[in-house]
């Protein structure tokens, strides 16, 4: 399970047996979780236990760290 990134107590990673998949990143903090697809655009799957503004949050920094996630998904994913 690499850790792309973490960031307000956010941690950001994702499974590689998911690399037959779109391009997304999970992301959890405490009870709360969630699968946000980062191609061809950003879309949230689910996010589930997170309050609205953790959602706002949540959605700002992958927006922010866009280029980072699909970096770290296409160097893990297509150095299989």
């Amino acid at each position: 399970m690499p850790k792309a990134l973490e960031e307000n107590g956010f941690a950001f990673y994702f499974f590689s047996a998911d690399c037959s998949e779109r391009a997304h990143i999970h992301v959890k903090r405490g009870s709360g979780a969630g699968k946000i697809w980062i191609q061809p655009n950003i879309e949230v799957f689910y996010l589930t236990g997170f309050k609205v503004k953790e959602q706002k949050q949540i959605l700002k920094l992958v927006i922010k760290c866009h280029d980072q996630l699909n970096h770290f998904w296409n160097e893990h994913c297509n150095n299989k």
